[in-house]
């Protein structure tokens, strides 16, 4: 059975959720190098040459020698037995360069110390997943943005998702 690049952007997605859910808790992990490799993974994306479900094995790999405790906790994600949720996927291939780009602001914060900025990063991230499944169906995608990563600027009077808000313009 082979998986598809829908499959597979929705189990790097859900891999993404539980990375963000232990930054925000504060589990303790060395994130940067997570992060990176769930990107370069994410980058794939859409990519004829080598799309996203080519580079699973290699994520799989990089997330087991980066951290084997946060591995355990998301290895089930790589098995065919866990399903993954239907979801629009035009619309998460269109907002994975936004992924992308909050695991690098995330990352910039952790270089500099700044671990409480990335923990809120990683907190508003986490509810991005949901935002692509439709678990905000209520909200235009635009109240969304504003709702989930408009809170961080007001935080600490920095921009966070400020790039990427355009992709919110539907």
């Amino acid at each position: 059975m082979a998986m598809t690049e829908a499959s597979a952007l929705a189990r790097v997605l859900d891999i993404s959720h539980e990375l963000y859910s232990a930054l925000a808790r504060g589990d303790q992990y060395d994130y940067i190098p997570l992060l990176d490799s769930i990107s370069a993974a994410l980058s794939h994306c859409g990519n004829d040459k080598k799309p996203l479900r080519k580079c699973m094995r290699a994520l799989k790999r990089e997330l087991r020698s980066g951290s084997k405790p946060f591995f355990s906790a998301v290895k089930q994600h790589f098995s065919f037995l866990c399903p993954t949720l239907d979801y629009d996927f035009s619309k998460a291939t269109k907002h994975v360069p936004a992924i992308i780009y909050g695991n690098d602001m995330i990352c910039s914060r952790l270089a500099a110390g700044e671990t409480d900025k990335a923990r809120s990063m990683a907190d508003a991230m986490r509810s991005y997943r949901g935002f692509l499944y439709g678990e905000f169906e209520a909200l235009t995608d635009m109240q969304f943005y504003e709702l989930v990563f408009g809170y961080y600027p007001k935080l600490y009077d920095e921009p966070f998702m400020d790039e990427m808000k355009h992709l919110f313009n539907a």
